[in-house]
């Protein structure tokens, strides 16, 4: 994971992307591509029977904010003495990353818990985690780091979402002091946990199967026990195996894990 691009947004989550992104960096070789992105909203104010007008003064305001914020993390990034460059963008956050993202490897964005508009904030990572062509990286916003030579648990049911995950997760899983695969109630199929855990294996990644029953818990909450028994650093999976629609209205996996994250979660979809 050679280009890493990080969500530049001055919010909640900002200060554990930021430590996410150099673990990760460092633990990689890799260049951090960070962006900031300005909604046309911040530049414009009005009345709605008059319709939005540009204020120079607001204009003026939201300029001075950016590049106080600039100047803020680029601190940071010359004390960590990591490779980097800087771009700004103006329009929908999501849009933004999902382009800058045809030249990544990852996407460094937040995940849950979430002090303000949780509803806006998990949007927005779950829609760049469906639309981008690379995985992104959740980091929870209490975290401050990613343990990347820690255990890695991950998350398998045999579909494209979680293939697509455990490959593009190689790089990270080979520096993993364990790697445990974990299935739920898997059915029999020529895609199961052993069949993984051997792809795992022909990238010289060892990984202990775990067959795990749901009883009377979730998925979800099977995989968070998990992650608490061999104190995991990372979560793999894939993104929205189901609809999308499906998920936003009743839940899921993915939309569970993402709302109050127990440790960064590498997505894929």
């Amino acid at each position: 994971m050679k280009t890493i691009l990080v969500h530049i947004e001055g919010d909640d989550g900002q200060e554990s992307r930021l430590q996410a992104a150099f673990d990760l960096a460092r633990a990689t070789g890799g260049h951090l591509v960070c962006l900031s992105v300005m909604p046309y909203a911040a530049y414009a104010l009005g009345d709605p029977a008059m319709g939005a007008f540009p204020v120079t003064t607001l204009i003026d305001a939201v300029e001075a904010r950016r590049k106080e914020e600039r100047v803020a993390v680029e601190a940071k990034l010359r004390h960590e003495g990591l490779g980097w460059e800087w771009h700004s963008a103006d329009g929908d956050a999501g849009d933004r990353l999902v382009e800058h993202a045809r030249l990544a490897d990852v996407v460094v964005m937040s995940a849950g818990p979430f002090a303000k508009v949780a509803a806006m904030q998990l949007g927005l990572t779950g829609d760049v985690a469906m639309r981008a062509p690379a995985p992104v990286l959740a980091v929870p916003t209490r975290s401050r780091g990613c343990n990347l030579t820690g255990p890695a648990l991950v998350c398998w049911d045999g579909g494209q979402e979680a293939a697509r995950a455990l490959r593009v997760a190689l790089p990270l899983l080979a520096q993993s002091q364990s790697v445990t695969l974990l299935t739920v109630e898997e059915k029999d199929n020529e895609f199961g946990g052993r069949a993984a855990a051997a792809f795992l294996s022909r990238h010289g990644i060892h990984a202990e199967v775990m067959e795990r029953s749901r009883g009377s818990a979730s998925v979800e909450q099977v995989i968070r026990s998990v992650a608490a028994e061999i104190q995991a650093g990372l979560i793999v999976q894939g993104a929205y195996g189901h609809s999308r629609m499906r998920q936003m209205l009743f839940g899921g996996v993915t939309r569970g894990l993402l709302a109050d994250a127990p440790v960064p979660l590498l997505i894929a979809h």
